[in-house]
């Protein structure tokens, strides 16, 4: 299976692409993949997406084809889907 991945804001520049296509086996979930994503970017990608224990950090939204997905439950992807990555804005 193919899936899409976007890269906005300082996580484009983290990645050195706005844009990549990944092949996969089916079958593969959300949270797999941004696990292998980030193992196959390694630093500085790695270091913005995972915190410590391997978890998605709470500064990074990350969607499926628009719907914002968890870290508890996984989240099945199948052929021709789009994995979007942005940074959180904070401010005040």
């Amino acid at each position: 299976m193919k899936v899409k991945i976007r890269y906005c804001g300082q996580l484009k520049q983290a990645a050195g692409c706005p844009v990549e296509e990944v092949e996969s086996d089916s079958g593969l979930s959300a949270q797999e993949l941004i696990a292998s994503v980030a193992a196959s970017h390694g630093e500085p990608l790695s270091g913005y997406l995972l915190d410590e224990s391997g978890r998605l950090r709470a500064t990074v939204l990350a969607f499926v084809n628009e719907e914002q997905v968890g870290w508890e439950a996984a989240w099945p992807l199948v052929d021709g889907d789009e994995l979007v990555f942005m940074s959180a804005i904070a401010g005040g």
